[in-house]
């Protein structure tokens, strides 16, 4: 097969491909072992410096220039002054991206791709449709947008997919919920982990300093794991936390955008405030505390991190679709403190591969601090439990085969993409696969 991946927020910069955003991450893990037996394109943005094309075997990395998109993005001003509806925001619109998109589409049709797999932005969906009718098209929802935002255009644009992939089985079932007439084309796909973590040599047993992976925002209940970590500092002395990741407060529409989440109104000033005040009050309270704040490391980076900790700890407030980090961390051998937040109870085992607490509760995830801390064989044995759940559910060479298999399954037996049906506004809903 020939396979394309459509994702425009990262550039793959070469020679050394260094990623820390999260769906980067997932296509790169993707699309290198799935060229082992297929050609794999990824189409991306191209930065500067970058060359529009770069090879890897039957991997090719093609760029576009987003100059013209950055230009149309002044148009999310509109969202602020009223005249974009609440459910139909910019980045809902048919303009976010529709330059790269445009350029993008053509060249799948030009390539005669078999598949099309298209991170995040419905809006691409009817473009490639147009311009490669016989392409299979996926879409793979990393977000709450299809289930936020307007259900009219989401399931016009749903209706021209031949699979929708959900990240986690909480982010498929809200989509099953909303789109029911869609449901036999809605298949929930784990984000995986690189094996590299699975060879840290960790050892919790030793280790009391507790580690955060993520962007250091309100939404990530950074303010209240440092809160937490201060009511037990002082029974461990020898404890410290490092919060590793970028210093980024996103606008508050990201996360709640219809501001009915009881438990993110609580954080409402700090979004407000933005990016540079929240690393402040961080700072405040962590003082007087071992609290260190290296900022963020690349992902190649992480697993020597990992392995000099003993706790990891994901105490998010909002409702996460996935949750990367957690399962790096549990590959890494990490016992890990989660909040049960959208997808993370899928990933932690309570009781066995690490701790759940609820979102925002200061005094549950402090004590949940101090039943770890306490206990190191309780950790060490939580790192190795959940070590062996990642190698059973989060291996991305299996999550490859899988992906394959669905698309062979949306692929006509026997043929290509370009040999396939012309395809119709409303696709035959694909075929599960095990």
């Amino acid at each position: 097969m020939k396979i394309a991946f459509v994702y425009p927020h990262s550039g793959f910069s070469e020679p050394v491909v260094k990623l820390s955003d999260a769906i980067a991450i997932v296509t790169f893990e993707l699309a290198r072992r799935l060229a082992r037996d297929h050609e794999v394109i990824v189409y991306c943005r191209r930065d500067k410096g970058e060359p529009a094309e770069s090879r890897h075997g039957n991997l090719v990395f093609r760029r576009f220039d987003q100059t013209f998109d950055f230009a149309l993005f002044r148009l999310r001003l509109l969202e602020t002054v009223g005249l974009l509806r609440p459910t139909h925001p910019f980045r809902f619109t048919s303009l976010y991206y529709r330059v790269f998109i445009e350029r993008v589409a053509r060249d799948i049709a030009r390539e005669q791709v078999d598949v099309v797999h298209v991170h995040n932005v419905s809006s691409f969906i009817p473009v490639i449709r147009k311009h490669a009718p016989a392409s299979a098209l996926v879409l793979h929802s990393h977000d709450h947008a299809l289930a936020d935002f307007d259900p009219d255009v989401a399931l016009a644009r749903l209706r021209m997919a031949d699979l929708i992939l959900g990240c986690s089985a909480h982010l498929a079932g809200n989509l099953r919920e909303r789109f029911p007439e869609l449901e036999e084309r809605i298949e929930p796909f784990v984000n995986g982990v690189d094996r590299r973590f699975l060879e840290v040599e960790s050892d919790p047993k030793r280790s009391a300093e507790v580690v955060f992976v993520g962007r250091l925002s309100p939404e990530k209940g950074v303010h209240v794991l440092v809160e937490a970590f201060g009511r037990i500092s002082a029974e461990h002395p020898d404890a410290s936390l490092s919060l590793i990741g970028p210093n980024h407060v996103p606008n508050k529409h990201f996360v709640d955008p219809f501001g009915d989440d009881e438990v993110l109104a609580g954080i409402e000033p700090y979004y407000r405030k933005g990016s540079s005040s929240y690393l402040d009050d961080l700072l405040k309270a962590g003082e007087g505390l071992q609290v260190m704040m290296p900022g963020p490391i690349d992902n190649r980076d992480l697993p020597a991190r990992l392995a000099r900790a003993g706790i990891f700890v994901f105490a998010s407030l909002w409702q996460e679709p996935f949750g990367i980090p957690a399962v790096e961390a549990m590959a890494a051998g990490l016992p890990v403190i989660a909040t049960r937040a959208g997808a993370l109870p899928e990933i932690v085992e309570d009781g066995v591969t690490g701790i759940l607490v609820d979102r925002g509760d200061v005094d549950g995830l402090a004590g949940a601090l101090r039943t770890l801390l306490d206990d190191p064989e309780r950790r060490a044995a939580m790192g190795r439990a959940g070590r062996k759940r990642v190698e059973e559910l989060f291996d991305w060479d299996v999550l490859a085969e899988r992906l394959a298999s669905h698309y062979e399954a949306i692929v006509a037996p026997g043929q290509t993409g370009r040999q396939r049906r012309t395809a119709s506004a409303d696709p035959v809903p694909c075929r599960r696969s095990a």
